[in-house]
């Protein structure tokens, strides 16, 4: 009767699937990923090549709206200066009305003059990416508000200038008790319109707040299922990788056990043949 000494090819299999199980764990652990390479999981990578598209793309909107948010604050502090402005000129206005002479009035004149200078100062200094908004230069913005092409918003601004000849104040003479009336007149009207742009650009920043906030979230939510896909559970991948380990033992184990086998067959069969 012959005798087969086998090859214990179900260990050695089991050996290598331990060892494979037990490379891929820890290179989990190593990396802190569950998706080293593309072969690891290809679906699950193209869903997350996609949300770190997207992460990227809110970042830059982000960026971009707190570029924007501060503009527009800016745009608003240099309204509430102007209005601040003209309140004063239109004290000086009321003051030029009772004073007891042109020449005092012709004093009230030369600050009156000198605000308004300041008015025009401020309105051709206020820029959004370098284009005046207070001078009548530039009437509206656009803002890339979400990651779409199409997700802008535009702030409009204003079609006339804050500036003194918008305002209707360029040619506001208080060194006479007539024009010092027309004056205050006049000045009622534009410190009510400088406050109604005040609420406008307050609005903008209140709507562009929302919208950053949105950002935020957008990239918290992204984020966190991007890493749900690719990062390692690594409690999950310590389990594998001990369970492995175990396996890999257990497999050397049989071979080894296989192998001395093996030997005594064959030492058994060559004292055999000898005797």
């Amino acid at each position: 009767m012959a005798i087969g000494i086998n090859t214990p090819y179900g260990a050695l299999n089991a050996l290598r699937v331990a060892t494979a199980d037990a490379t891929k764990a820890s290179e989990r652990i190593s990396s802190g990923l569950r998706i080293n390479r593309a072969s690891d999981d290809p679906a699950g990578l193209s869903v997350a090549t996609g949300l770190a598209t997207q992460i990227g793309g809110y970042t830059q909107v982000k960026q971009g709206l707190t570029t924007a948010v501060s503009t527009v604050e800016q745009v608003g502090d240099s309204l509430t200066s102007i209005s601040t402005i003209l309140s004063s000129m239109r004290a000086l206005a009321l003051s030029a009305i009772s004073a007891s002479s042109d020449t005092v009035r012709a004093t009230y004149q030369s600050a009156f003059s000198s605000y308004r200078t300041d008015i025009n100062n401020i309105a051709s200094a206020t820029t959004i990416n370098g284009s005046s908004v207070l001078d009548g230069t530039t009437s509206s913005v656009t803002i890339q508000v979400g990651i779409d092409t199409t997700d802008t918003k535009t702030l409009t601004f204003f079609n006339s200038s804050t500036g003194s000849s918008g305002l209707s104040i360029h040619n506001l003479d208080i060194s006479t008790a007539a024009g010092a009336t027309t004056a205050y007149s006049t000045l009622e009207t534009s410190i009510s319109t400088t406050s109604s742009r005040i609420a406008t650009v307050g609005a903008y920043e209140s709507a562009l707040g929302y919208l950053s906030d949105f950002a935020d979230t957008m990239i918290l939510n992204t984020t966190e299922s991007y890493d749900s896909i690719m990062s390692a559970d690594l409690a999950e991948e310590a389990t594998k990788l001990a369970a492995a380990e175990i396996r890999q033992n257990s497999s050397t184990a049989m071979v080894a056990q296989s192998n001395s086998l093996s030997k005594e067959m064959v030492d058994f069969l060559l004292q055999s043949v000898v005797d």
